[in-house]
């Protein structure tokens, strides 16, 4: 053909645009010869080093005729290359996903079906062994401008990895506390998911441990079947595949009309079985739902002990927990729990029933108070909850609390697990481990490095003022043995301080928020740091100190343990301790002095005087009987002379104390007490 031969001319001369245009030119006059034409086009393309328009070229041609020879000629060229990587990099994906919890592949375990052949920045291009074919994906500009922090995203057929880093940087969390995180999902079309596994090396995307992939229908539907995921906030499907997309709006919708049906379904049996109910509630063994969150250091095992004993008086009972850091308890997933096992009594620590709304309003139920969260500590609360709202609280000695209003609560100081906190028969690998003087169970108290983080929250103007503040209060409790126990003290000190020294009037909300850190968190640390400096400089050299961070300050170094993994190794540490140190300042009775008289060990509690102690130990066992108190620097120092050198003495006091726990700090004991109290508003209500 005349055209083609002069283009080849062209082309020998170096004049290769002047040569493809030239093969357009015959495409127009010749279309019949259009695969013949494009072919020779291609290989023109190609030998002059534009690869991209000449795979497209070679494509198009082997549309038109199919011919095996084109097929295998575009395999040698774009393909085989870069066989060898394609592959290492699609087994090398496999095998972390083999180990990643959140893959789930319908099509696992098949070959594979296509691979690419192209990619660069606005296009990838694919072979499909099975059909034979190749096939183009265009890149679609997405608008993310609108992605917000937290938000829970869909993406669909994704295959470039800059925007699937766009969405998942931009709607990370803010704060992440524990294991909690928020799922990405990538959701894939088997071909889709082959691709992307052969381009990129998904390492970077599992170290978030949040991008969930999803291969196949059947995989996105079971995911969701869970009533603990959490639906997406965004989905973006782009333009290849819309079918993701509109499934999971079917799912959002069947999961909607499920929990509307099982609500019904939930009100007709609590109104006509309410006899059968209040009967399980009077006999004391209700049929238990125990609702916690694992996003949570102590809660989580409160909630647990709680089942626990529950079972031991002879409860049905359900456990309600995040199986992991991406799914959560919310709505749907309580009414389903509420449906499936119809509980008498709803246990809950620190939440209510009002959060729920959709809770039938025939359940009894539990909130056991244990924090000061700002819901727990609205005046508004108490009128929010009805006759069949039993609160119990920690807080047994805390006006503050008790000013809120909340009525018949019952008394709930945190117990101790009495099946794993009892005496155990060390070995003598335990003993040589665990027993020694004198034994603090709590993290580090690194003064200095609370005033820094402190100081880098406040403007440069009163850096100088604030430490010197801080600091001054460190040097008060160490030079007289005293604290300070309300925000009030700390705010008179603070204020003082600086219009004495510095001519200074702090605005309302700077100084509760310095009183407020003072009293919550400098304290407790200033505290644990001066008790552990008043042992060391009064010669107790035997001493232990177990919990985070103590290692990482010099002059504690030498006594530091490492963490207490809670349960039977932290018994055995009580146990094994001569005299188990209290250090809380703002309760006396913390869950820490149960589990120490319950395991056989010697508690001494710090003082707290009366008016500030949240949860009195003396309102619980006596003291100088069932335990020892120690005020201030002194006290201790001769206190613990004493119980150290007076074993028989010691001995009798952690026989009492135990016994006392026994009778009062279980919870066996506290769910005894809660059932009783619902028994008591059931038969009041039959009245």
């Amino acid at each position: 053909m005349m055209y083609l031969e002069k283009a080849f001319e062209m082309e020998e001369k170096g004049h290769v645009d002047e040569a493809v245009a030239l093969i357009e030119q015959a495409l127009s006059a010749f279309p019949k010869e259009k695969a013949v034409i494009l072919l020779e086009k291609a290989k023109m393309e190609f030998r002059n080093g534009s690869y991209k328009e000449a795979l497209l070229d070679f494509i198009e041609s082997y549309g038109y005729t199919g011919e095996e020879e084109v097929f295998q000629l575009i395999l040698e060229a774009y393909y085989l290359p870069n066989q060898d990587n394609l592959k290492n990099t699609f087994e090398r994906n496999l095998e972390l996903l083999s180990r990643y919890p959140y893959y789930h592949n319908e099509y696992e375990g098949e070959e594979r079906m296509v691979a690419p052949i192209w990619q660069d920045e606005q296009l990838i291009v694919c072979v499909n062994f099975a059909s034979r074919q190749f096939a183009t994906s265009e890149r679609k500009e997405e608008n993310y401008a609108d992605l917000q922090a937290e938000e829970v995203v869909l993406l669909s057929n994704q295959l470039w990895m800059e925007n699937l880093t766009v969405c998942e940087e931009k709607s990370r969390m803010k704060e992440s506390f524990m294991d909690m995180n928020l799922p990405m999902y990538l959701v894939f079309d088997r071909i889709y998911w082959e691709l992307f596994a052969q381009l990129y090396d998904i390492q970077t995307l599992l170290e978030t441990k949040r991008v969930v992939f999803l291969v196949g229908i059947q995989s996105l539907q079971n995911w969701f079947s869970n009533m603990q995921t959490i639906f997406p906030t965004r989905i973006y499907c782009g333009s290849v595949n819309p079918l993701h997309g509109a499934v999971m709006t079917q799912i959002i919708n069947v999961s909607y009309e499920k929990m509307q049906q099982q609500m019904q379904e939930a009100e007709i049996y609590y109104r006509t079985c309410l006899g059968e109910i209040h009967g399980r509630i009077r006999k004391q063994t209700p049929r238990v739902m125990v609702c916690t969150c694992r996003f949570t250091t102590a809660l989580q095992y409160h909630a647990r002990d709680c089942m626990e004993a529950a079972k031991r008086l002879g409860c049905d009972v359900r456990y309600l927990i995040e199986e992991d850091g991406l799914h959560r308890i919310e709505h749907r997933y309580i009414i389903d729990a509420i449906a499936q096992f119809k509980p008498d009594i709803v246990l809950t620590l620190d939440h209510f029933r009002y959060e729920y709304p959709h809770v039938p309003k025939e359940i009894v139920w539990l909130t056991w108070i244990q924090d000061p969260m700002p819901h727990i500590m609205d005046r508004s609360t108490p009128g929010r909850l009805t006759e069949r709202d039993i609160v119990l609280s920690h807080f047994t000695g805390w006006k503050k609390f008790d000013d809120i209003g909340y009525r018949d609560v019952i008394a709930a100081p945190i117990p101790a697990n009495a099946m794993i906190y009892k005496p155990y028969l060390l070995t003598e690998e335990e003993e040589e481990r665990y027993s020694c003087d004198i034994c603090l169970v709590c993290h580090a108290a690194d003064v200095d490095r609370h005033i820094a983080e402190q100081l880098e929250e406040i403007p440069d103007s009163l850096k100088e003022s604030v430490c010197a503040i801080y600091k001054g209060y460190e040097a008060y409790v160490r030079e007289t043995g005293e604290l300070f126990y309300v925000e009030d003290e700390f705010a008179l000190y603070i204020q003082g301080a600086l219009e004495q020294h510095y001519q200074i009037m702090l605005p309302k909300e700077a100084l509760e928020y310095l009183a407020e850190d003072m009293r919550l968190y400098f304290n407790q640390r200033v505290y644990r740091q001066v008790l552990v400096d008043w042992i060391l400089e009064a010669g107790f050299c035997n001493i232990k100190l177990w919990g985070n961070g103590w290692s990482d300050i010099e002059k504690y170094a030498d006594y530091a343990m490492g963490a207490a993994q809670n349960g039977e190794t932290l018994a055995k540490i009580y146990q094994a301790s001569k005299i188990v140190i209290g250090n809380n300042v703002t309760t006396t009775s913390a869950a820490r002095v149960w589990e120490t008289m319950l395991s056989g060990g010697f508690y001494m509690s710090n003082y707290i005087p009366p008016e500030a102690d949240i949860t009195d130990i003396r309102k619980i066992v006596e003291v100088g009987k069932d335990v020892v108190m120690f005020h201030g620097r002194e006290d201790l120092v001769e206190k613990l002379q004493y119980y150290l050198t007076r074993e028989e003495e010691r001995q009798e006091m952690i026989k009492r104390g135990r016994e006392a726990a026994l009778k009062t700090m279980t919870y066996d004991v506290l769910m005894e007490r809660a059932f009783a109290e619902a028994a008591r508003r059931v038969e009041e209500y039959d009245e």
